[in-house]
């Protein structure tokens, strides 16, 4: 009996790196945005609850038929949805008699039913403070998504319904949120506080080494997106493929280049409350960011350019022999140097170094400089 309750937690605990991958980014720009900085204590009790949400759900929907079709034309015990309030009860007693308490199969799919949702009241009380009648109306509301998951075959994906919709569950999880709701309240006492403004003003001025790979990597999704986009356009409007290359450059230009020189930012570095300044304060002119993201972006325009060669000879044509060295010496200089003066010896990166020209935090109103 156990095991079809573990095999949902096993099935969450595969899932969840991805899950954790793929929200990676969003979360941190609002960590950033709303503390200052994306790790800490409240990170770790989010993706705690964020494991919980999967494996909660997958609670409800595991194990899946093997066959939807055979199932469907043998099993029919979930087709017609239990609406009569308290029944477990009578199940409770009715099945007390042959196995007794312990054993019984009945008492401890209740228990766990009024178990499924107390993290829910939990979490949300602690987080974000949720009072009763909301972490009631919370679980009452993600029972009935649960159990509409369950009457309709996950939504349609499958023929029938494979689990009982039951009116019991629905009383029974929300129970169980407010009894987690319930014993959130002594627990935060001793529970370190999740207080955003402490953060904020703790680690809001810092430009840390995490928080600039993070921008950076908000930056490739969203020019990658951006690109996906633009030539998916011309794709669709017939635009001849000989314009795709220079479309992706200007595209890059206009990004890397012509945004910064108006704003100061790029999106990513917006996204981390970040800007960039000279080290004398002022706003970069286009010469010192065409430097600076010019060496910073070097691996990736340079392979760029090595893809776009169509064909190669050295011997014919040594100029092509500039674009493999390059390449590696942009790898030692981004891959290597970088990353040893950024995050080992707290110095400024050698594009920053070549450009005169440093990453600075948005807090409010007055940035704070950090190099």
């Amino acid at each position: 009996m156990f095991e079809t309750y573990l095999l949902p937690v096993r099935t969450a605990v595969t899932l969840f790196p991805l899950l954790a991958l793929v929200v990676m980014l969003p979360v941190a720009v609002m960590s950033y945005r709303r503390r200052g900085r994306a790790g800490g204590w409240t990170t770790t009790v989010f993706y705690c609850f964020l494991f919980y949400l999967l494996a909660a759900f997958l609670q409800t929907i595991i194990p899946l038929p093997a066959n939807p079709a055979e199932y469907c034309a043998e099993q029919t015990y979930a087709s017609t949805p239990q609406l009569r309030p308290f029944y477990f009860w009578d199940v409770l007693e009715t099945r007390a008699r042959v196995s007794g308490t312990w054993l019984n199969p009945a008492m401890w799919s209740t228990a766990l039913n009024v178990v499924l949702l107390a993290p829910l009241g939990f979490f949300v009380r602690y987080l974000s403070g949720v009072r009763f009648l909301g972490a009631a109306a919370l679980g009452f509301v993600a029972s009935l998504f649960f159990e509409l998951t369950q009457l309709t075959g996950v939504w349609f994906i499958y023929p029938c319904a494979y689990r009982l919709f039951s009116v019991d569950d629905l009383i029974l999880n929300t129970v169980g949120a407010v009894l987690g709701w319930l014993v959130a309240g002594p627990l935060i006492k001793i529970l370190p506080e999740l207080d955003s403004e402490r953060d904020r003003s703790r680690y809001a001025a810092r430009v840390t080494a995490s928080r600039r790979v993070l921008a950076l990597l908000t930056d490739g999704v969203a020019f990658g997106v951006l690109t996906v986009v633009v030539l998916g356009l011309l794709q669709l409007f017939g635009v001849p493929p000989a314009v795709r290359n220079p479309a992706t450059a200007a595209l890059a230009v206009l990004y890397f280049l012509l945004v910064p020189v108006q704003t100061g930012s790029t999106v990513g570095k917006r996204a981390m409350l970040m800007r960039i300044e000279r080290t004398d304060g002022k706003r970069p002119g286009p010469f010192a960011l065409l430097a600076r993201n010019g060496v910073l972006l070097s691996p990736f325009w340079l392979t760029w350019v090595a893809l776009s060669v169509d064909h190669w000879n050295v011997f014919s044509q040594p100029l092509q022999l500039l674009i493999p060295v390059g390449l590696v010496f942009s790898l030692l200089v981004v891959g290597v140097w970088t990353p040893l003066a950024v995050f080992f010896g707290d110095e400024p990166a050698p594009y920053e170094r070549l450009s005169r020209t440093q990453n600075v935090a948005i807090v409010r109103t007055e940035p704070a400089t950090t190099t």
